[in-house]
């Protein structure tokens, strides 16, 4: 009888390692050495069990995933370029291979300047975005697309949204909210007591949104202000006079009728002014 049990539990055995080897996951087979890839880069989502901070695809088909302890990728995102470097084996093996990055270079300058003078800032967006200018606002669109796919507007005595991630363009503070989960994104920049709100708004189900996303933060990467110096210290200086320190660790509050306009982000500090 124990012969027999012992027989019975070796044939399990073999029909359960059968079983699992033949569900082994197949890997990629990798090319060896220097490899040069030519595609567009775009980051990849951040993951805890697969490796690859970048995307390498051409005509929507996505080659392989990129990383590099030495270049900033980021410099490079949604920008047609040349890589090379060594192909190593992905955390998961049914996924793309990874492309160890020694050497990056963009193909072509795919840009252009981008003037707007009726909120003082410039910036550089892809050749295939295409610029309208109204009354009160300005938008840009994809070609052939008459969708907006970034509106710029300016309002006037509007303070800075206390909601958002806080960060600087070109040395003025700014809030960042939406993005990740939600399709729209609005970027508001601090302009002495004026807002401008940029909002980014990409086509539901489209193809390149992965493309469209990387280009909409390179065109934030982008702006610059165009005010002159002076002004600027014009504008530092009316700032300084524009009514009572308040906030800051203390906590100073303004007199009723008046609001704590932020200056200073970082130490949460800014001036009274009137509602």
């Amino acid at each position: 009888m124990k012969s027999l049990n012992r027989l019975l539990l070796a044939g399990a055995c073999a029909l359960l390692f059968s079983a699992c080897g033949s569900q082994t996951p197949t890997t990629h087979d990798l090319p060896t050495g220097i490899r040069t890839m030519t595609g567009t880069l775009l980051p990849a989502e951040i993951s805890t069990f697969r490796r690859g901070t970048h995307l390498l695809e051409t005509n929507g088909q996505r080659l392989c995933f990129v990383e590099s302890t030495t270049i900033n990728l980021r410099s490079f995102e949604g920008k047609t370029v040349v890589i090379r470097g060594v192909f190593e084996p992905n955390s998961d093996p049914t996924l793309l291979p990874v492309l160890v990055t020694q050497d990056v270079t963009a193909v072509e300058q795919d840009s252009h300047l981008l003037s707007l003078p009726a909120f003082g800032l410039t910036g550089s967006i892809p050749r295939s975005w295409i610029i309208a200018t109204q009354k009160d606002f300005t938008v840009l669109l994809v070609e052939n697309t008459s969708v907006p796919l970034v509106t710029i507007t300016l309002k006037k005595q509007t303070p800075l949204p206390t909601s958002g991630a806080p960060f600087l363009i070109s040395g003025h503070h700014a809030t960042r909210e939406g993005g990740s989960g939600s399709q729209e994104e609005a970027t508001s920049i601090e302009r002495g007591d004026d807002l401008i709100v940029i909002t980014f708004t990409p086509p539901k189900e489209s193809e390149d949104s992965d493309l469209l996303r990387a280009q909409w933060s390179g065109f934030l990467t982008s702006l610059i202000f165009t005010e002159t110096s002076s002004s600027q210290a014009s504008n530092a200086a009316s700032e300084r006079t524009a009514g009572t320190p308040c906030g800051g660790t203390a906590g100073i509050l303004c007199p009723a009728g008046e609001y704590c306009a932020i200056t200073d982000m970082k130490e949460n500090i800014g001036h009274c002014k009137k509602i």
